[in-house]
């Protein structure tokens, strides 16, 4: 039996029309299944809600990822954009049609965005910073550390700040004792518990680089000479000797001092800056820390002509920006003890040929700021002044 297509009356296989309503059923060669049932509306509303559920979820997951991103990269703006970009992909692909126009807006929005960031970056490099905020002094009288001298070191490592310092008597000669102090904000400071952690000889006016694992230390012996020290730790230190200096024929340099060494790493090739009596800065390099040749016989960074670094000056730090190298050295034009000493800038394209600011010094020569150093905090660059007090500078 089938049924008729006009009555829907049961016809028998063979008749070629229906008896009921004459309809003929000739070219009827089957019948037509009825439509396979829809999805139930409940089924479509629960798939619904796990569908706004599962975006909800990505949406915080994405967050979290801006977050991480950002805290990694110091680039609040890269970390949005990398992460908006992965949920552009992610609309297309799963069909979160409900992220896809915000995203592509926001898309469109962020190269002018980021461009605007760039301009105005806050890790630009400024010659503007606060007056300071003492963060650091020497300790009582009768104290190893009584007086703390010349420049220390400051690196963030993490969420928390580690200081080396100078500490010693108050007589000029005194042992200078090396410190060590932490912080988790670079402003409240605790000394290490076995302070002094080196005393076997003179430390000074030291640099510490974190390079293949270990701590390397660049300081200044009590001749005046430039001496490298090692460490696995930052606390427990190695002497390795005084740094070997060659002029520019292979001859060892014997006009000594070669005081306030400062170290930079880069394309596999070390330079180390240093004074001569703090008579200009000279520059030399190695490839192996073990022997250094000057670049020229001539000093890269000269006395003067303004007053306020007419007598002496000393290299603290080279910090690189972008295609730029900035270097921070503290001069002075104070004739008698005690002098003032100041704080300044100069930047150079090639770490030889350096050119200083016409904002120097960055803070008036009788405040007696010296010893500075950036630090960066993972948003800003922070300034440190260090000799006779440590204060912390903010950019403005």
């Amino acid at each position: 039996m089938r049924p008729c297509p006009n009555c829907n009356a049961s016809v028998g296989n063979e008749a070629k029309a229906c008896p009921g309503c004459g309809a003929s059923l000739i070219s009827t060669v089957g019948y037509q299944a009825a439509p396979a049932p829809g999805p139930n509306a409940e089924e479509l509303e629960a798939t619904d809600r796990v569908s706004r559920s599962l975006s909800w979820y990505l949406l915080a997951g994405h967050a979290l990822l801006v977050f991480v991103l950002w805290k990694l990269t110091g680039h609040a703006a890269v970390a949005a954009a990398v992460v908006l970009i992965l949920m552009t992909v992610e609309a297309l692909v799963i069909d979160m049609t409900i992220f896809l126009p915000f995203c592509l807006a926001v898309l469109l929005w962020m190269p002018t965005s980021i461009m605007a960031g760039e301009q105005a970056s806050p890790d630009e490099i400024g010659t503007s910073y606060t007056d300071g905020q003492v963060v650091f002094t020497a300790g009582d009288e009768d104290d190893w550390d009584a007086a703390i001298r010349e420049r220390g070191w400051i690196l963030k490592e993490g969420d928390s700040y580690r200081m080396w310092y100078t500490g010693y008597d108050g007589t000029r000669e005194g042992l200078k004792k090396l410190g060590l102090a932490t912080s988790p904000d670079g402003i409240t400071w605790t000394r290490h518990a076995k302070n002094p952690i080196y005393d076997d000889v003179w430390v000074e006016d030291m640099q510490v680089v974190k390079h293949d694992g270990q701590y390397l230390m660049f300081a200044e012996g009590d001749k005046g000479q430039a001496e490298l020290l090692t460490s696995p730790d930052g606390i427990a230190w190695t002497m390795v000797g005084d740094i070997d200096i060659r002029h520019t024929d292979g001859q060892p340099v014997t006009d000594r001092p070669c005081g306030t060494p400062t170290a930079y790493f880069e394309n596999d090739t070390w330079y180390l800056y240093y004074e001569k009596w703090d008579q200009g800065i000279w520059l030399a390099t190695s490839g192996d820390l073990k022997t250094f040749t000057n670049v020229q016989e001539e000093p890269v960074l000269t006395l003067g002509p303004e007053s306020y670094d007419e007598l002496m000056i000393a290299l603290n730090q080279i910090v690189k920006q972008g295609e730029t190298y900035y270097a921070f050295y503290h001069g002075t034009g104070t004739p008698t003890k005690p002098r003032d000493w100041c704080t300044c800038m100069a930047t150079s394209s090639d770490l030889i040929h350096w050119t200083k600011s016409e904002a120097n010094p960055l803070f008036p020569t009788t405040e007696n700021e010296s010893s500075g150093i950036l630090v960066h905090d993972g948003s800003d660059w922070r300034l440190y002044t260090m000799h006779a007090q440590v204060k912390l500078h903010l950019p403005k």
